[in-house]
């Protein structure tokens, strides 16, 4: 399992969406997220994960 922790920058850049984007939607809609030193980090198989499970048919 990947274990790999990104910041906010990485993350919405990984996402294609705006760190603003981010910010809100992890607290609003559960996007996996994490504090370390006060910094917000998310881990990239967690962001896959999350993506997958937003797919519409």
């Amino acid at each position: 399992m990947e274990r790999r922790y990104v910041g906010i920058s990485d993350a919405s850049a990984y996402l294609g969406m705006s760190q603003r984007w981010m910010y809100r939607e992890s607290r609003k809609h559960g996007i996996p997220r994490y504090y370390f030193g006060g910094r917000l980090k998310f881990r990239i198989d967690d962001l896959d994960r999350w993506a997958q499970q937003q797919k519409t048919t």
